[in-house]
């Protein structure tokens, strides 16, 4: 191991065993930065993909949307929401949540949610992420996999060899459990937004426990990057325990915007 990378890992460690909070740690990208690269794969998204052709169901999540960013600190960012006919994650229907604020919603979230916090849950999970700055936090450790595989090639003979071939399988199953990580933290900011923006918490636990499916037998769990559902469900009712009782809203908006989708979506 040269100097030069045993030095970044010394680096890194130190800095992730400083429990930095939430949308901190070891990130490469200044907020400029990461608002340009969201504007730009904004863009992209845009070219393909289909926005709903409803002002009322925009302004229903754009006025959703603002409720729950109240309910966390500044992030710098202007969150952008957008409502398009394709779903990106048909698995849990989660909204695409890129950097700089940038949220593609898709109306299949809108159809598998069965009211409104439960709709506002996973809203306020894909807020999460662009407030904790998952996405170039993520970009950064691939930057460091960079430097470090470029460390890798310089090592030659059959140690060399086992080197290059542990690391091929390793940053992969590291990156993954990064982003397993990350979306337990976007569940844990998720509860505290929605419970301030007087959304039943626990409507997201019953729509992950609905719809994300359990691991099975073969062992996909390891290349899954979403956390074991039930270690979901677990730590997110560890989190609703924690809030203080209050009474929360119905939604009584939220079925006919429901209805206006399922109209415009076949």
């Amino acid at each position: 191991m040269s100097m030069r990378f045993g030095a970044l890992l010394l680096a890194c460690a130190a800095l992730n065993a400083q429990g930095q909070p939430t949308g901190r740690g070891v990130n490469f990208y200044s907020l400029e930065k990461e608002a340009a690269l969201g504007a730009q794969l904004a863009g992209e998204v845009h070219r393909k993909t289909a926005a709903i052709a409803s002002a009322a169901v925009h302004d229903y999540v754009a006025r959703l949307g603002a409720r729950l960013i109240a309910q966390i600190p500044e992030t710098g960012f202007t969150f952008i929401f957008t409502v398009v006919a394709e779903d990106m994650d048909s698995g849990i229907h989660e909204p695409l949540a890129l950097p700089g604020g940038y949220i593609f919603v898709p109306a299949s979230l809108f159809l598998a949610a069965r009211n409104e916090a439960e709709f506002a849950g996973m809203l306020a999970h894909s807020i999460a992420h662009v407030a904790a700055r998952h996405s170039t936090r993520l970009a950064t450790r691939t930057d460091l996999a960079k430097i470090a595989s470029e460390q890798v090639a310089s090592t030659g003979g059959r140690t060399g060899d086992a080197v290059k071939q542990g690391a091929g399988l390793a940053v992969p199953l590291g990156f993954l459990q990064v982003q397993r990580t990350f979306e337990l933290e976007a569940d844990s900011l998720a509860i505290r937004m929605m419970a301030g923006a007087g959304c039943d918490p626990d409507a997201l636990v019953r729509y992950i426990g609905r719809v994300q499916a359990p691991p099975d037998a073969t062992g996909s769990k390891v290349f899954s990057p979403l956390p074991d559902r039930d270690q979901r469900i677990t730590a997110m009712q560890h989190a609703i325990g924690n809030l203080p009782a209050r009474a929360y809203s119905s939604g009584e908006e939220f079925p006919p915007i429901q209805d206006e989708v399922r109209r415009l979506v076949p």
